[in-house]
C-alpha cells in the first residue's frame, strides 16, 4: 500500500516489483480504517475479517534497520507463531486497546488533507496549500499528513524536510507508534 499523493513516484517505485499489487491510498481511506500511520506497516486480519493485530511498523527485511531501529525478525517470528500455531502476542482486549481512536482534531486534519489532495489534483495549489496548512496545524506529528503531503509542497519525502520532521516527531515521543514491534530504542 502506498499512502503518498505523488502517483508518478509510486508507479516508479512499483515498477521495481511488478509481481506486487500496490494499493494507492491517496485519500487515506484504508489507512484510516486500519490505523496505519506510516508504511511499511502490517495489520493481521483473520479468516473471519477480524483484526487480530493492529497496524504496526513491520519491515520486510533489515535494509532500514539503522534508520528505523526495528529488527524485522521480531515481526516475522510473531507472524509465524500466529500462522503456524495460532499463537498471538496480543489478546482481543489488547488489540482493541492498541487500535487508533482518532481525536476530533485528527479527523478534521484528515478531512483538510483530503480536500487538499482534491484541490491539488484540480490545479488549485493555493487552495491545497491552505488546507494542508490547516491539516498540519491540527495534526503536526501525523506521518501521512506531514510526509505524505511533502510532494504537494514540492518537497522530497525522503529529503531534508523529511529528516527534520522525523527529528521533530522523535522529540515529541514518536506519537502514533504504540506497539513498535522489534524497536531497539
Amino acid at each position: 500500500m502506498a499512502i503518498d499523493s505523488d502517483v508518478a513516484a509510486i508507479r516508479e517505485w512499483a515498477a521495481h516489483a511488478p509481481e506486487l499489487t500496490v494499493l494507492v491510498d491517496r485519500e487515506y481511506i484504508v489507512a484510516e480504517r486500519y490505523g496505519i500511520v506510516n508504511v511499511p506497516a502490517a495489520v493481521w486480519i483473520d479468516e473471519d475479517g477480524r483484526i487480530v493485530r493492529p497496524a504496526d511498523t513491520a519491515m520486510g527485511d533489515d535494509r532500514f534497520r539503522a534508520f528505523a531501529h526495528i529488527d524485522s525478525a521480531v515481526h516475522h517470528d510473531l507472524l509465524r507463531a500466529w500462522v503456524l500455531r495460532n499463537e498471538r502476542d496480543l489478546d482481543d482486549e489488547q488489540v482493541a486497546a492498541n487500535m487508533e481512536r482518532p481525536s476530533p482534531e485528527l479527523q478534521l486534519a484528515r478531512l483538510h488533507r483530503r480536500v487538499a489532495v482534491l484541490l491539488h489534483d484540480r490545479g488549485d495549489t493555493e487552495g491545497a496549500s491552505t488546507h494542508l496548512a490547516a491539516a498540519e496545524a491540527l495534526a503536526p506529528h501525523d506521518w501521512v499528513i506531514r510526509r505524505g503531503s511533502m510532494p504537494m509542497h514540492d518537497q522530497d519525502p525522503f529529503g531534508t524536510e523529511f529528516f527534520s520532521f522525523v527529528e521533530e516527531w522523535m522529540q515529541a515521543g514518536s506519537p502514533g507508534y504504540s506497539l513498535r514491534t522489534g524497536r531497539e530504542d
